[in-house]
């Protein structure tokens, strides 16, 4: 079964990326993008899908989307290039979250550009951490969003 907020992700990434070098052009796209994806989930259902939701105010961090019948939280890094570190401050993110809340989140899927992120996220290292949080209560999962 598709998961509809990763389904979300591809349509706004396929539907805005832009081929370019310009580094601010390319930042007001990522922008861009991330932002049609958390309008289209809202959309889906406002009700359940909490966007922006904060983490803790001290730290100033947000998650992207947490689904708050499924207890999931969505980040999206639209551009794969640094994935691996967002990758982990992420899930720092849900386990702050999980420290400060009686209700937990239980499962983090984290959404980035395949190209670049592929081969920093699909390596051993990050499998081996993911499988630690298994066995801590955390599923974590990486899907990817592609190009056409």
């Amino acid at each position: 079964m598709e998961d509809p907020v990763v389904t979300a992700a591809q349509i706004a990434f396929a539907a805005r990326i832009k081929n370019s070098s310009d580094v601010s052009e390319n930042t007001k796209n990522a922008q861009a993008i991330a932002k049609a994806w958390r309008g289209a989930v809202h959309t889906l259902d406002p009700d359940r899908f909490q966007i922006e939701a904060l983490v803790t105010p001290e730290l100033d961090q947000k998650l992207d989307i947490l689904d708050t019948e499924t207890a999931c939280a969505y980040e999206f890094k639209v551009s794969g290039k640094n994935a691996w570190a967002e990758f982990y401050k992420d899930i720092v993110k849900v386990i702050i979250w999980n420290e400060k809340r009686k209700k937990k989140i239980t499962c983090l899927v984290f959404i980035t550009e395949e190209k670049y992120g592929r081969p920093f996220l699909d390596a051993p290292m990050p499998r081996a951490y993911t499988k630690y949080l298994a066995e801590h209560g955390l599923k974590v999962s990486v899907q990817y969003v592609r190009h056409g």
